[in-house]
């Protein structure tokens, strides 16, 4: 095996029929080979900050200060990576993944009474799933997906969806990023909310003490708040860091995703982390 072929094997699928072999690969080429879980609750810190610009979202998840991401603020990461990590792995529609997605559509079927979310906020939510990482790279000045991982992808979160029930989702990459910009624009739908900002902090707190020792925990901050557009940092109440800061963080992280491309071998056998974060 050559010892760059994941981009190779991308080129040569079908993002349709293969849709599952390409996000598995489009993961792997992405993630480095090293630090996979500190990567994912990156990811996963990155993606729920943006939710708690919902307005339903950020209900949701604060629960009145009560939310397990105030209550467990690891399990709560744990919980949610062990779940997009087995749809990564084994694609939607496999037994593993199917059982997953019936137990977050009871959690919140559970919560339906008190917490509602309408198909907008979901369908929302999906459309940042799918192009969440994409929008990162291209945020830090890095190469983003193939017009193949694309269409995978979309593919791939809009079965999600259809599993969870979300309706009237786009079928296109384009119409996924119109969902993200029509919701993030309407105030009626994302915008500032006491528990969105209480909710972050939980968040980056959580972040912090899991990956940092306590002198360098306020790192966190600066990291997070560094890789989110700037009408997500109103919509959550946190402030930009100061631009050179700002500068500072998405160059490392492009300089790291360079190096780690030009250097590091990539894995024999594609795989997402299923064990502790």
């Amino acid at each position: 095996m050559a010892r760059k072929w994941i981009a190779a094997e991308i080129a040569w699928l079908d993002p349709i029929a293969d849709s599952q072999r390409v996000v598995l690969l489009s993961a792997n080429r992405l993630l480095p080979p090293l630090g996979k879980p500190f990567v994912f609750n990156l990811l996963y810190s990155l993606g729920f900050l943006r939710i708690c610009g919902q307005l339903e979202g950020a209900r949701a998840v604060d629960r009145d200060g009560e939310g397990k991401i105030h209550r467990e603020g690891d399990r709560r990461a744990v919980d949610t990576m062990h779940h997009f990590a087995s749809w990564i792995q084994h694609g939607p529609r496999s037994e593993e993944s199917t059982s997953s997605l019936a137990r977050v559509k009871r959690m919140h079927d559970h919560y339906a009474d008190r917490y509602s979310f309408s198909n907008e906020t979901f369908l929302h939510t999906i459309a940042l799933f799918t192009v969440q990482f994409d929008h990162l790279l291209t945020l830090i000045g890095a190469p983003g997906y193939s017009e193949a991982e694309k269409q995978a992808h979309v593919v791939h979160w809009r079965s999600i969806g259809e599993l969870l029930g979300v309706r009237e989702m786009p079928e296109t990459w384009e119409g996924m990023e119109r969902v993200l910009e029509r919701y993030e624009g309407d105030p009626a739908w994302f915008g500032q909310t006491p528990e969105g900002h209480r909710s972050a902090e939980a968040l980056i707190v959580q972040f912090a003490c899991r990956w940092l020792p306590p002198g360098l925990r306020w790192t966190a901050r600066p990291l997070l708040l560094s890789l989110l557009d700037d009408h997500v940092l109103r919509a959550i109440d946190e402030p930009k860091p100061p631009r050179p800061l700002v500068w500072m963080v998405r160059a490392s992280i492009r300089t790291g995703l360079c190096l780690g491309d030009r250097l590091l071998p990539e894995p024999r056998e594609p795989f997402v982390p299923l064990g502790e974060v």
